[in-house]
């Protein structure tokens, strides 16, 4: 009785252990398929800069990443917020013109990065991270028209 019931936990832990790879490579696939879906509609992956950064456009508002530093948890995880959009002008999300990515960094190690189907999500991604010791956060996010932005923070 011994014997079958551990050929049975023996076989259930082989099934979870063959699936396990096949369940992860389809997240993956998912992931991958929902940026790779909309490809053609991205037309611009030109890197962008704020011409004049002491009078910027209302353009260049709109697509310039805004990055806000919260509290710290009990852990030591700190909360950071990025916001495509600036001093309230906040970018569109439609069907034809979207963020497509944002990318967090800390000290240029990326943190992580969050994908946007078109007219789904505005271009805001929060994120818990530990920032023991970091001086900087970039944030980096595409826009399918309009190119990549990017914006920096010194932080503590």
């Amino acid at each position: 009785m011994k014997r079958r019931s551990a050929l049975k936990k023996l076989g259930l832990l082989g099934l979870v252990a063959a699936t396990t790879p096949a369940i992860a490579r389809e997240v993956e696939t998912k992931f991958c398929n929902v940026y790779t879906k909309y490809r053609p509609e991205i037309h611009n992956r030109n890197i962008m800069h704020i011409k004049n950064p002491l009078n910027p456009t209302k353009g260049e508002l709109k697509h310039t990443p805004e990055i806000k530093v919260g509290n710290t948890d009990s852990r030591g995880y700190t909360l950071v917020e990025v916001t495509i959009g600036s001093n309230g002008i906040i970018h569109p999300s439609t069907s034809t013109h979207w963020i497509d990515f944002i990318e967090l960094y800390k000290d240029g190690e990326l943190i992580d990065k969050v994908v946007f189907e078109p007219g789904k999500a505005m271009g805001y991604a929060a994120f818990r991270v530990k920032l023991d010791g970091a001086k900087t956060l970039k944030a980096i996010a595409g826009c399918n028209i309009h190119g990549i932005w990017e914006n920096s923070i010194n932080i503590n």
